[in-house]
């Protein structure tokens, strides 16, 4: 996919990305008669990495990574299987020309080292594998920080700019991301309390400010309806159909955790909030109950899932 972006001015500077330096450029040796390519060096998870610049064999063992690098137009060679594919990945899951790594937990390290790659990117579940990628090939962990995701996402996505030479289309697509942050971020802000739930097995969760779904208070000044203890927990706070109903929130974003894995069976998230407690709230009575695409953002969760939710948001407020 193309990047979405056509800005042209961007609202961080370069000096924001994650990268400790990087080498001169491609100069012959006149006494050797060799060359010396370029390089960049990534300031990743797992250390400072030196890597040639312009790679051309790429294989993405994190949706994230993945989600920015497809925004940018980097052609990949290789990722893990999935059971769920995201709609802004459905291109990858139908090419004959991208290769199947194994998955996310379990990389097939003879398919990665088959591909012969230039530089290998891992991060949030495949994280663990690094070490043992790292063997066949220049490894970066380039993992997100959700205390702070708006800047890990354009921290990657500059990084990456320098990395594949897309240092204008990198600019271009933090400066939309940013510039779209403070438009919907003032509509939400305007638009009374709210929460973020997750539905799973027949329950919901919360998720607060700080937390893996803290975007939409972080960034967007969304109001908790309630105080939200258990930041930390992958899964959000279990939260009571009473609780919510005497929170009493003005809006609900709802994420669908089954929907998003493919789990059989399992109830919609619309259903399992049908009920007369949620009824009850401001948000059902509203109409201010907003189910997001819970692959993109569970799945994914980089630039172009941020983006899209944004454009959601922004539609359910109008």
């Amino acid at each position: 996919m193309s990047p979405r972006s056509t800005a042209l001015f961007s609202l961080l500077p370069l000096s924001a990305l994650v990268l400790a330096g990087c080498a001169t450029g491609t100069e012959a040796d006149a006494d050797a008669g060799t060359e010396s390519a370029s390089t960049v060096v990534v300031e990743a998870e797992n250390g400072d990495i030196e890597i040639a610049q312009t790679p051309q064999t790429v294989v993405v063992f994190d949706n994230a990574q993945l989600d920015i690098l497809d925004a940018l137009g980097v052609e990949i060679a290789g990722i893990p299987s999935a059971e769920v594919v995201p709609e802004i990945f459905a291109d990858y899951a139908e090419s004959d020309d991208v290769a199947n790594v194994g998955s996310l937990f379990e990389p097939d390290f003879e398919a990665v080292a088959a591909l012969d790659p230039d530089l290998i990117i891992s991060g949030g579940r495949s994280a663990e594998a690094t070490g043992e990628l790292a063997e066949i090939a220049p490894t970066i962990d380039m993992s997100l920080d959700t205390s702070d995701l708006v800047g890990s996402i354009s921290e990657r996505t500059l990084a990456y700019g320098e990395i594949f030479d897309k240092a204008d289309e990198a600019e271009a697509l933090t400066t939309e991301f940013a510039e779209r942050i403070e438009e919907v971020g003032a509509k939400v802000a305007e638009a009374g309390d709210g929460l973020v739930l997750m539905s799973s097995a027949g329950e919901i969760s919360a998720y607060g400010p700080g937390s893996r779904y803290g975007f939409f208070y972080d960034a967007l000044g969304l109001e908790p309806s309630i105080e939200i203890v258990n930041e930390e927990a992958r899964h959000g706070e279990v939260l009571s159909f009473e609780a919510l109903a005497e929170a009493d929130p003005d809006w609900l974003y709802v994420i669908d955790r089954d929907n998003a894995i493919g789990e059989e069976g399992a109830s919609p998230a619309e259903q399992v909030l049908d009920n007369d407690l949620v009824a009850r709230t401001t948000a059902a009575e509203e109409d201010q109950i907003l189910y997001l695409d819970s692959a993109e953002l569970y799945l994914a969760g980089g630039i172009q899932a941020h983006l899209n939710v944004l454009d959601d948001i922004e539609n359910a407020l109008s």
